[in-house]
């Protein structure tokens, strides 16, 4: 099982079209794509990385596409209060 990450604003409808790619290729493997938008301002990037005012994960709907999102999380939560860590779907995160 493999959990992949959009790390990067991307334009909406990106981890579809990943998945799309992703389907097409299949092998044995079972995937989530789950969408983590970076908030970062040049010059306090390394500050806004070690404490972001919020994190937003996105991610399927599905029991298994949560389940993945909360994988993410639970990283998160190492460093970042769980009320700074916002949970949603693929296209809401994207679209932010």
């Amino acid at each position: 099982n493999k959990i992949i990450i959009e790390k990067s604003t991307v334009p909406v409808k990106t981890a579809e079209a990943l998945g799309r790619v992703l389907t097409a290729n299949k092998g044995p493997q079972t995937y989530w794509i789950l969408s983590n938008p970076e908030f970062l301002a040049e010059g306090t990037a390394m500050k806004d990385l070690a404490a972001p005012d919020r994190v937003l994960i996105g991610g399927s709907t599905t029991p298994d596409g949560l389940a993945a999102a909360q994988v993410l999380v639970d990283i998160y939560a190492n460093w970042v209060p769980r009320d700074r860590i916002l949970t949603t779907n693929l296209w809401s995160s994207e679209l932010s």
